[in-house]
């Protein structure tokens, strides 16, 4: 009997969307977007039902493809604009935090920084979204692999370490000039969609700050990674664009260890980004920028 019913359910079904095939056919192709459009909400918002989730959709816009990062309190998804079709790194509290009341202002303070910073080696956040449980969504424009990654593929040639450099005293000089300093520059916050250093980008501003300020002033005991921090990010002190160059600095130092070359003046350069006082490194970004210049042109001139 049960199956009798099954197979009369389905019957209506099929009849239904022959109507709305016929109706799709006659309307004009306005009508006929607005009507798909509808029948997919009511598709998508069905199954939401049934399976006790969200479907992977949010906002009624974006599917969620990939989780690619889980973190202790944040978790980033590869996710595709249904319209659209453009692809997206989401970046939201977890479920268990949602109503983690200082995340969430962190998240909004994130935005609002990455929102205000717009150059080619910094990725873009481009708008924030309020998920269904109050969480804040932070879309930004999908990029790829982090510089970690890249690392272990093969080894890097002096040509390859100038250009991470080259892009990273960019990116920093554009953020130092609006005002904040990064505070967790590190291969994992370095972008690329392919093997392609000269288009790397900064990423993550989550534990960025105003220039001047400290991190306890946010609620935040220490933020960062140990072994990029500069000294007085790590003793909690105010910060400025040299606590980026300190980061730098191990990032070249990073970078040399995984070149199949050797140069002297990049050596000295990690060596000095690196200081422990900040009085004895370069004053900012773009005076790194013009100290990194000298082994580029050796570069060039050999």
């Amino acid at each position: 009997m049960s199956h009798d019913l099954q197979e009369a359910d389905f019957e209506e079904i099929a009849q239904r969307f022959s109507h709305l095939r016929q109706a799709l056919n006659r309307g004009s192709p306005e009508t006929r977007k607005i009507l798909v459009d509808r029948v997919r909400d009511a598709l998508d918002r069905g199954e939401d039902r049934l399976g006790g989730t969200d479907g992977g959709i949010i906002a009624n816009s974006f599917a969620l493809e990939a989780l690619v990062h889980e973190g202790a309190l944040t978790q980033i998804h590869r996710a595709r604009h249904r319209d659209l079709g453009t692809v997206h790194a989401i970046k939201m509290p977890r479920p268990e935090h949602a109503d983690d009341p200082i995340l969430r202002k962190l998240m909004l303070r994130e935005a609002e920084i990455g929102m205000a910073l717009r150059h080619p080696h910094i990725a873009a956040t481009q708008t924030v979204l309020r998920l269904a449980d109050g969480r804040p969504a932070l879309v930004m424009e999908w990029i790829g692999s982090p510089l970690t990654g890249l690392l272990q593929q093969r080894p890097l040639s002096l040509r390859d370490v100038i250009s991470v450099m080259t892009t990273v005293f960019s990116g920093l000089e554009a953020i130092h000039a609006a005002g904040f300093v990064h505070c967790d520059l590190s291969p994992l916050n370095l972008l690329s969609a392919e093997d392609d250093f000269s288009r790397l980008k900064i990423a993550d501003f989550g534990v960025a700050l105003e220039t001047g300020c400290r991190h306890d002033q946010f609620d935040l005991a220490f933020a960062g990674r140990p072994d990029f921090a500069s000294p007085e990010q790590t003793a909690g002190e105010p910060l400025d664009g040299r606590s980026d160059l300190y980061a730098a600095g191990r990032l070249l130092s990073l970078l040399l260890r995984h070149c199949k070359e050797r140069d002297e003046g990049l050596e000295a350069l990690a060596v000095r980004l690196s200081e422990r006082d900040p009085q004895d490194r370069p004053q900012n970004a773009k005076a790194a920028l013009h100290l990194l210049g000298g082994p580029a042109k050796r570069l060039v001139e050999v």
